[in-house]
């Protein structure tokens, strides 16, 4: 199923980073495979995750576990540019956040990704600190739900 069409727009992400296209992640159809493009989702949400963090002051957090992780491939993404992956908070819950990316080549949408992370501990999850709720709350995407209220 696609993403709704907001989900497109560079606009609407409050972080946004760009990382370099390897030789080494074309396939034989000389485009990047989907495992490459995977990573550079993962690299993205590194990048902004150690943002956050950082905000925080804070070393020794909880650990915040990956609970899902699901991938829409829009378009061909291609070797020699560089990706902007684009990236915000879609939802708080209690003790997990759902993290919205959007990749771009070229000005164009090529794909999006949705990322559950819950914060935990060995026997469970455990509610998200209110520190990091203040945090996630300012980099909100902002849907047209939103906008219009």
């Amino acid at each position: 199923m696609k993403p709704p069409i907001w989900r497109q727009d560079r606009a609407i992400h409050p972080h946004s980073c760009e990382i370099q296209t390897r030789y080494s992640d074309e396939d034989h159809l000389r485009h990047i495979n989907n495992i490459a493009v995977a990573g550079y989702y993962d690299e993205a949400r590194a990048r902004f995750s150690r943002h956050i963090f950082s905000s925080l002051g804070q070393d020794d957090l909880s650990r915040i576990v990956t609970a899902d992780s699901r991938v829409t491939y829009l378009r061909e993404v291609f070797h020699r540019d560089v990706v902007e992956v684009c990236t915000g908070i879609l939802r708080i819950g209690t003790a997990s956040y759902d993290l919205g990316q959007a990749l771009f080549q070229d000005g164009q949408c090529v794909g999006i990704c949705t990322t559950t992370f819950v914060q935990a501990t060995p026997t469970g999850s455990i509610p998200l600190s209110n520190a990091l709720r203040a945090a996630l709350q300012r980099f909100l995407i902002r849907t047209p739900e939103t906008l219009s209220a």
